[in-house]
């Protein structure tokens, strides 16, 4: 009687740690993307559920399916394709905001130093310097 008992506990514990075999064939979505090996596999294997669906004669499949995983392949290439060209412009788009955020700072940077220089060349004019004097008072001003 311990001897069954052992021997049912040993066979639950094995069963709960192996798992479910066919559990580990499935693939998630979110999973790494298959090889290009898996991919033919796939196409060839839907290729030939299509040439069957469709009653394609013995002797025309092995065209039919090329033709099939061909045109399967090509739509893969250009989604890829479509896909790079986004994140491209997406970036682009990002890049050209950022600059345009910089270029907007240095704008009003520039104004900012273009207004104190005016200021202090109307605070030159109004305590009449000479010309050496006049730019020696605008360095220090604007320094400030």
């Amino acid at each position: 009687m311990r001897n069954l008992l052992a021997l049912f506990t040993l066979s639950l514990g094995l069963l709960l740690i192996a798992g479910d075999p066919g559990m580990a064939q499935t693939v998630s979505p979110d999973s790494a993307p298959l090889s290009n090996r898996a991919l033919r596999k796939q196409d060839r294997d839907e290729c030939t559920k299509q040439a069957v669906q469709q009653n394609i004669a013995k002797r025309n499949q092995a065209e039919f399916i090329r033709q099939c995983m061909a045109d399967r392949q090509g739509e893969r290439r250009k989604k890829s394709s479509e896909d790079r060209r986004t994140r491209r412009s997406i970036a682009a788009e990002e890049w050209a905001a950022v600059q345009e955020v910089r270029n907007r700072e240095r704008h009003e940077q520039l104004e900012q130093q273009a207004a104190k220089r005016a200021d202090c060349n109307r605070q030159a004019n109004e305590q009449k310097l000479r010309v050496s004097q006049r730019r020696n008072f605008i360095k220090k001003c604007v320094a400030q």
